[in-house]
């Protein structure tokens, strides 16, 4: 796993504890989907603090993409990995009572990019 800060320290605008509730879900399936590499890249956008996590892996199939954030969904139930479907909609749901969000990058290829954007603090 490669973890990238770039420039001076961050601060997002939500309490740690927010903040690792938010983000573990993301990390967990990059974890769990992963092939050999995971980046997490923290930084400065124009409106607070996003991060980015990628990982190798096979990606969200483009059929599934739609209903990626609805609870307890998952793109192949008998895949093999563990889960239900809960973390990434409440990773954004999380993210945006702080004012922020929670995107996926159908565009990463091969496997996915999601992106935490929030205030800065």
């Amino acid at each position: 796993m490669t973890v990238v800060a770039d420039g001076p320290p961050l601060k997002a605008g939500v309490a740690p504890a927010l903040l690792e509730r938010i983000v573990s879900p993301i990390l967990t399936n990059a974890c769990r989907y992963a092939r050999s590499h995971i980046a997490a890249r923290a930084y400065r956008a124009p409106d607070g603090v996003r991060i980015d996590v990628i990982d190798d892996g096979p990606g969200v199939p483009p059929p599934f993409a739609g209903q990626l954030f609805e609870p307890g969904r998952r793109a192949d139930p008998g895949d093999g990995h563990g889960g239900a479907g809960l973390g990434l909609p409440l990773a954004r749901r999380l993210a945006r009572s702080a004012g922020g969000e929670v995107t996926y990058d159908p565009g990463q290829a091969p496997g996915s990019r999601f992106a935490v954007s929030l205030p800065a603090g």
